[in-house]
């Protein structure tokens, strides 16, 4: 491998027991995992899906990871990883916080590069003093995003962030097939309108991340890293991730896909590679067939990504140690629900209405026909994007499918649901059935309750509020919080006949396109609906107790103003007149 790629792919943009149906075998295994933040995808929900199927978890303090409102602790994190390894049976490592403290602090810090090369040091000596123990390691591409309200990306990123997008879009245009005379003074003109210092800084921060996924590789082509996946964090079509990653491939064309895997997505990585290490372990290798409803199907190109579903499939499946095959008799079937064109939407859509569809229909026989024949079934629900289908959903619902399948998700990106359905469906065969009834359930819950439906609720109460804007701020007005928690119970009661005291729900990062659910096995939250109700109640009274008062004390002061005596008028007789004084 090069040592120049990321330096070429920079300078040309500066210069223009695998037990599927056999019941659950208790895994007895530790797992010490560093997510990539404290964000329920990255942490709960991973740590929640490897326990439930049977695996001791190991997990820094979580005041050490990153957080919306502070960086992560790379150095104390480290100190954890050497004073718990000897407890575990496997790593599985985010880079992107062991080196810089988290995933968003990958794209803001301002460390030196001697530092960053000191701490990525520390895999290679701990391989050495564990020279057996498996390290299963995933970090990112930096992405290159169209905007960003500048709380995730630097500071700057909020006014200049869709330029520099632009900027990136068109260098990496010119280095993949030329632009036009046109294109070229588009670009020169975006070049002007974003200041030096900026530019600088963006690339500069993209040179060294860019440096430290080349020595990752090379851990990984060494034998440090039992398995290292590079994510790409939403990737467009042409962007600077999309050129990174060009050069990247060509670079590492000829590393195992055993070693190395490089895809779309990122907060997916963390429970894929759990999932990994399951199917080394078991030492097989899963087989996994995909179907698809009518349409776009494997050609879908999805939002965020720069490469259509199929491929993507593939890249996750080769990841987690499977294999696609076409045979009717699968280990899994990967039911990939994609929409009638060959392009994904939001799940805001207007269109986004539970109204009866041949093709999910018929999708959903081909799932009824596995499910018959005792093939476990995953669901990713790739429709639309940032959340779930509803008439697939609705149509599951109406055939009792909801629980027979072993396991759904349709959050996020493409890559992010893939990435989950692939590594749950995987382990939900280690499941014991209450287990696996509440990963469904919180994902049912979040993906179809949440981000399919209430979100929208949500978004208009928080404009009817007249707040700031905290779909991505983090500035949260709490009468949203208990909006979600009340219409979550509601959702959970009305539509997954589920006791809505088991459920409860709330922002982690004050932001509203993601939320944790919390389902819990018996009846301990109290009913948000009652709360409410009896605030309402309490609030009627308080009113009416006031108007009460008010109208006391207005009655009072007519009584007191009557029982007044009326003085007399004064007598007139005898009165001497005064002439008046003339003026002179």
């Amino acid at each position: 491998m090069k040592q120049t790629f990321w330096r070429k792919a920079i300078q040309t943009l500066m210069i223009g027991v695998f037990a599927f149906g056999a019941g659950q075998t208790a895994c007895a295994a530790t797992i010490l995992y560093v997510p990539q933040d404290n964000r329920p995808v990255s942490y709960a929900y991973t740590v929640d899906t490897a326990q439930a199927a049977g695996y001791t978890v190991l997990t820094p303090p979580e005041t050490y990871l990153s957080d919306q409102g502070y960086q992560g602790s790379p150095d104390k994190i480290w100190e954890w990883v050497k004073q718990n390894v000897n407890q575990a049976d496997a790593l599985v490592l985010s880079t992107d916080t062991l080196i810089y403290g988290g995933l968003v602090d990958s794209r803001k810090h301002d460390i030196n590069i001697l530092t960053l090369k000191n701490r990525l040091s520390e895999l290679a000596a701990l391989h050495n003093a564990y020279p057996t123990l498996p390290i299963y390691a995933f970090g990112t591409v930096m992405r290159s995003p169209r905007a960003s309200d500048g709380k995730v990306e630097p500071s700057y990123y909020a006014d200049y962030g869709p330029k520099i997008f632009e900027i990136a879009y068109w260098q990496d245009k010119a280095d993949a097939e030329g632009l036009t005379a046109e294109e070229s003074a588009k670009l020169l003109s975006l070049r002007m309108s974003v200041p030096l210092e900026y530019m600088q800084d963006w690339f500069a921060r993209r040179t060294k991340n860019n440096q430290v996924n080349e020595m990752l590789i090379q851990d990984a082509a060494s034998g440090v890293l039992t398995y290292f996946c590079l994510g790409h964090d939403d990737t467009a079509g042409f962007s600077q991730s999309s050129l990174e990653a060009r050069y990247l491939k060509k670079a590492t064309a000829n590393l195992s896909p055993r070693v190395y895997g490089s895809f779309p997505g990122a907060d997916q990585l963390g429970l894929l590679l759990i999932a990994r290490y399951h199917v080394d372990r078991s030492q097989t290798t899963p087989k996994i067939r995909v179907i698809y409803p009518l349409g776009g199907g494997a050609d879908t190109m999805p939002h965020y990504e720069n490469q259509s579903i199929g491929k993507t499939i593939a890249d996750h499946v080769t990841a987690v140690g499977g294999e696609i095959v076409t045979t009717e008799k699968p280990d899994l079937l990967l039911a990939v629900n994609t929409p009638l064109s060959d392009v994904t939407s939001e799940s805001e859509a207007f269109a986004n209405l539970a109204m009866p569809r041949k093709s999910a229909a018929a999708f959903l026989t081909r799932v009824e026909d596995a499910l018959s024949r005792h093939i476990p079934v995953s669901v990713a629900d790739i429709f639309y994007s940032n959340g779930s289908d509803n008439t697939l959903l609705k149509e599951m619902q109406n055939a009792n499918l909801l629980y027979k399948i072993s396991a759904y998700n349709g959050w996020n990106t493409a890559s992010n649901t893939v990435g989950y359905a692939v590594a749950q469906g995987i382990l939900a065969a280690q499941m014991p059935e209450k287990a696996q009834h509440r990963m469904l359930t919180e994902q049912y819950l979040d993906n179809w309750g949440y981000q399919a439906n209430i979100r929208k609720e949500i978004y208009r109460a928080q404009e009817n509020l007249r707040t700031d804007n905290v779909k991505y701020s983090g500035k949260l007005n709490p009468r949203l919080s208990e909006m979600l928690v009340e219409k979550i119970q509601t959702f959970a009661e009305e539509h997954l006949d589920i006791n809505p005291r088991t459920v409860t729900a709330r922002f982690p990062w004050g932001r509203l396109f993601e939320t944790q659910i919390t389902v819990a096995p018996t009846p301990q939250y109290p009913l948000m609906r009652d709360i409410l109700a009896e605030r309402a109640r309490q609030e009627a009274a308080r009113k009416a107790a006031e108007k009460a008062a008010a109208k006391s004390a207005a009655q009072a002061q007519n009584t007191q103003n009557s029982d007044k005596a009326t003085p007399a008028a004064p007598s007139t007789s005898g009165d001497k007149t005064t002439a008046p004084i003339q003026k002179q």
